[in-house]
């Protein structure tokens, strides 16, 4: 076998230290709301704020569902192939 090259070695250390940011950042952020979260004290919240709450969640997991569904067909049916000056060959010939 032979070794990996220096680029391959290369691309794997930026890759670890991207994850290693964004797990700082994910924590980072996570610190930071429950922090916020333990400020605000006693806060009850009535009915149509947890209406509101639940359609936020919903709305937003739908519209990132509906986003990288786009994203995914368009990658399929190749609708964005010569944005990128780029064309990809016929699967078929």
């Amino acid at each position: 076998m032979s070794d990996p090259s220096p680029t391959t070695k290369s691309s794997a250390r930026s890759q670890r230290v991207l994850a290693a940011v964004g797990a700082v950042i994910i924590l980072a952020l996570a610190a930071i709301g429950i922090y916020t979260w333990r400020s605000l004290g006693d806060i009850e919240m009535d009915t149509s704020g947890y209406v509101a709450l639940v359609l936020g969640v919903l709305g937003t997991v739908g519209l990132g569902g509906g986003l990288m569904a786009l994203l995914f067909a368009s990658n399929r049916y190749g609708y964005d192939d010569e944005a990128g000056g780029v064309r990809r060959r016929d699967k078929r010939g």
